[in-house]
This record gives C-alpha cells, structure tokens and sequence, in this order.
C-alpha cells in the first residue's frame, strides 16, 4: 500500500494567511490601529510618536529617525481605520499639517478614491491600504517590539 503525499496549495494558503490577518487588523480599534502603524514604523528603525486619543490635526503618528525628531526624514502618518475610502480633501490636510515639509504617509484600511489616489500622486504621499498593511507586518512582524506584535498575535508557519 503506497502512501500519496497531498497535494500542498502554496497559493492558496498564503491568500488564506493573509486573508485571517485582513480580519485581525479589521478587528483593532483606531487607537489600536495606530499603535500598529507606529510599531511597524519602529521595526524599520524610526522613533515615533502617536498623538493622543482626540484632535491631532490630521496628524496621528510622528515619525523620524533620531530621538529628537531633527534628522530627516521626518514622516507624518495619517491613519483612517474604516470600511468606506479616504479621499482628496483627507489627502490634502494631512499634506498641510504641521511639520511642513514632511514626508507624509497615508494609511487607511478603506482604501482611497481616485481623488485621494490623483492628490497623493502629484504631492508624493504615499499611501497604504489594508492589502498593504498586511505586507507590511510579513516584512516587519519579527522586528517589531512584542507589546505591537500582541495587537496582531501571528506565528510563523513554514511551508
């Protein structure tokens, strides 16, 4: 009797891992939510700062490479944590937030409308949806500080 290995569908499962982290990240708060983001920043070697819960300006995270904040580049992330798109007018407050001359990151998990996508193109924001989200946490999980991995609980499977 010769035992048949089964057949293994590497596509289909990676699309199922990161369908189940969609609905993790789906099921953080917005204050969660940045937190995240923030972890994700500090696994890439930036320092940064949330803004407190209520009006932060259009500014939710701070992020720079050097612990005074001088060193650029100095990043300025706007997160919308929400079902329905960002659009033109979101883009545009986050650009003119304070500190000018920012770099500026937009994430929402939403996605954005074309005006939003047209705005961020011609003022090199660059924005982040759920999809790349998820991207970023298979990039970054491993480096980031255990109390943001605790926000999205993943292991590692090898395939």
């Amino acid at each position: 009797m010769s035992k048949r290995r089964a057949e293994f569908n590497n596509e289909a499962f990676v699309e199922q891992a990161k369908t189940l982290i969609e609905d993790r990240v789906d099921k953080l708060d917005p204050w969660d939510m940045q937190e995240l983001i923030a972890g994700l920043l500090q696994a890439m070697g930036y320092q940064t700062k949330v803004s407190p819960k209520g009006p932060d300006g259009g500014v939710d995270v701070l992020a720079h490479r050097d612990a005074f904040g001088f060193e650029k580049p100095i990043i300025k992330v706007q997160v919308k944590h929400r079902r329905s798109a960002s659009g033109g007018p979101e883009v545009r407050q986050l650009i003119g937030a304070s500190p000018h001359g920012a770099s500026c990151l937009f994430v929402s998990t939403g996605g954005f409308t074309a005006a939003a996508r047209t705005a961020a193109q011609h003022n090199g924001v660059k924005l982040v949806d759920l999809a790349g989200i998820v991207e970023l946490i298979n990039e970054w999980y491993d480096k980031m500080a255990v109390d943001k991995q605790a926000l999205v609980p993943l292991k590692r499977i090898y395939v």
